[in-house]
């Protein structure tokens, strides 16, 4: 994405057209990436098992994110 700064009124079309496509294209692959999650049935079942445990305050199934990181 471009991290230029400009006033929106001094954008041409195709620089419009442009920034438009590249932002359909990041969201698609969002949506693939989401999709992909979503048919894992595997994948889903450990989110789902994540959620449960999550909201009965199972703490001992969870990793701290910096004891993650330096794995």
């Amino acid at each position: 994405m471009r991290t230029a700064t400009k006033k929106v009124s001094d954008i041409t079309v195709d620089e419009l057209k442009t920034i438009i496509h590249e932002v359909i294209a990041e969201d698609l692959e969002s949506w693939r990436e989401t999709f992909e999650i979503m048919a894992d049935k595997k994948l889903m079942a450990q989110i789902k098992q994540a959620d449960a445990d999550w909201k009965v305050g199972k703490k001992e199934a969870y990793v701290l994110w910096d004891e993650l990181k330096s794995v």
